[in-house]
């Protein structure tokens, strides 16, 4: 497929900065292989770069070549030095005389460079062992060579992470480019490529719709799942190539995104909570033009806090929903790693993968785990620190298009600029349900509402019946049940019905499954406490916490 359908605006900026003598060593950050071939495409045509007839290539495995084209194809032919008479030369071959060791390969490259316009790419490196490379010492001696700037020769480094293969002085001498994975532009022209030469029919609303799904992958990655979708249903079917999508963007470790499920009839209770985001969120959302007529910004950041088995991961999933948007799981376990340097590029590609499916929620459980600004002392805390400040600093962005919902349990491990006036738009607190909310998060584990009521249990009383029991004799037993653990009280009752043999839910069952919970109700109470405490000192709207307050049925202003 021809190169000439992606934007080049990424090589003729690193040209651009390369001819401006910012550094002779330009560093492109991608995986896509499609990159790499458009790279030597480019210059090939090149009107400077491309006569010369020295663009160098080297990949570890093929070691040293020079970059040609054969017909229409973009090859790397092979470089042998003078290989010799001697009869060992002649049984190798084709192999006498290969510079595949790369520090031969620099060497040989080195002298070269002060010609004018040569070009080295050094490709497929993911991590350096400099004792065995002397990539770096070459990156830095040619930075500041006076001979190589004045030639106006060139050496790109193509590589998936700068941080893995240089160190700090040779980033500071070397300019780097983060190569976007794909533009909207180009993903909607290999759409339309791909489909003319696989003669699918596609109609305008539906290229549309392909380029809004598939944003946040690169150009290779696009055209492998259209190519899948073709071969597995003669079209390009929507649905599979979500489930491709999400499999590849899986594969990153830090992030997992999916068609939200959930929706507000799926949870019980926090009407309070259910108003204020529609209200504040929802509606500023679906009327942007007039929000911006009035000056009001479009929400970017919900923090939910309160004690587990509340809600808080369901309400975000559902709110992906109600504002039809793609959820964005940030996998927060994976961004820390041993190896020096690596917490920091994990976090650096799941913020830039992210904000490329956006606008997306973009969900952070457990948004503690980054911790605190600690001091810098050893490597650790450095990387620590590094990570903190990277999220802090997305958070804190004003063009960012992700919508962060990020959730805690513990709001006093928070830094205080995560909670600080202008991080997230609102903090919401989810605590226990009142006894309202008790008797709707029932009402849903039961089928009896919400948006899925395929596992509703045959009932041994009319539905009325039931739920005036309910209210009457359960809701009052339940009163310091989290969501989860009503939850767990349904299930239980269905578990005493299918243990005595009945063919329906009867009232007794629900009595022997509350019985049967053993909640510690002195060290609950400390805990509702607490965590009313934790709202009354976050949360800076006092209408809507005195709201709150009443659906709990707790005392108001403190």
């Amino acid at each position: 497929m021809g190169n000439d359908i992606y934007d080049a605006g990424w090589i003729e900026g690193g040209l651009l900065k390369r001819k401006s003598n910012y550094s002779p060593v330009v560093c492109f950050e991608t995986t896509d292989p499609k990159r790499l071939l458009q790279l030597k495409s480019h210059l090939l045509a090149h009107p400077e770069y491309g006569r010369t007839g020295n663009i160098w290539v080297y990949d570890q495995w093929d070691g040293l070549g020079r970059l040609a084209r054969q017909g229409e194809e973009v090859v790397t032919e092979p470089f042998h030095k003078e290989a010799g008479s001697s009869a060992l030369a002649k049984k190798l071959g084709d192999e006498a005389g290969r510079v595949t060791e790369f520090r031969a390969a620099l060497k040989e490259v080195d002298r070269r460079l002060r010609d004018p316009h040569t070009v080295l790419i050094v490709q497929n490196i993911s991590e350096n062992r400099e004792h065995d490379t002397g990539l770096l010492s070459a990156l830095k001696a040619w930075a500041i060579d006076p001979l190589v700037i004045a030639s106006g020769s060139v050496i790109f480094l193509v590589t998936s992470a700068v941080e893995r293969v240089l160190d700090d002085l040779t980033r500071e001498l070397s300019v780097i480019i983060t190569v976007d994975p794909s533009s909207g532009d180009e993903r909607q022209r290999l759409i339309q490529t791909t489909a003319r030469e696989l003669e699918v029919a596609l109609r305008e609303e539906q290229v549309t719709e392909l380029v809004i799904a598939t944003a946040g992958l690169n150009l290779h990655q696009l055209e492998s799942i259209l190519l899948e979708t073709y071969f597995m249903d003669k079209q390009f079917a929507m649905a599979r190539l979500k489930t491709l999508k999400s499999e590849l963007v899986k594969k990153s470790g830090v992030l997992e995104v999916t068609d939200p499920w959930a929706t507000f009839d799926d949870i019980g209770g926090y009407q309070v909570i259910k108003d204020f985001v529609h209200r504040n969120i929802i509606d500023v959302l679906s009327r942007p033009d007039r929000a911006r007529r009035l000056g009001v910004p479009l929400p970017r950041g919900l923090l939910l806090f309160g004690p587990p088995g509340t809600g808080k991961s369901l309400f975000a999933n559902a709110l992906a929903s109600e504002i039809n948007l793609p959820f964005i799981n940030f996998v927060t376990e994976n961004i820390y790693s041993k190896w020096l340097g690596e917490s920091g590029q994990n976090m650096k590609n799941a913020i830039r993968l992210a904000e490329k499916m956006s606008p997306a929620v973009v969900f952070v459980d457990e948004i503690d785990r980054f911790g605190k600004r600690t001091e810098a002392g050893d490597s650790a805390s450095e990387e620590t620190r590094r990570v903190f400040s990277q999220f802090l600093e997305w958070l804190g962005r004003p063009d960012r298009e992700a919508i962060i919902v990020g959730t805690t349990n513990v709001p006093g491990h928070l830094d205080e600029a995560f909670t600080r006036t202008g991080r997230f738009d609102y903090k919401i607190p989810f605590l226990f349900p009142g006894s309202a909310a008790r008797l709707e998060v029932m009402r849903v584990h039961l089928g009896l509402t919400g948006s899925d009521r395929r596992y509703r249990p045959p009932l041994a009383m009319t539905e009325k019946d039931l739920l005036e029991y309910l209210t009457r004799v359960i809701v009052p037993k339940t009163a310091t049940f989290s969501g989860a653990e009503l939850e767990e009280v349904v299930t239980r009752s269905k578990r005493n019905a299918f243990r005595r043999g009945a063919d329906a839910l009867g009232l007794e069952d629900f009595d022997s499954a509350v019985a049967s919970f053993r909640i510690d109700t002195a060290q609950r109470g400390r805990v509702i406490g607490t965590y009313l405490d934790e709202a009354r000192r976050l949360t800076d709207d006092q209408a809507f916490l005195d709201e709150i307050q009443a659906e709990m049925g707790v005392a108001g202003r403190a």
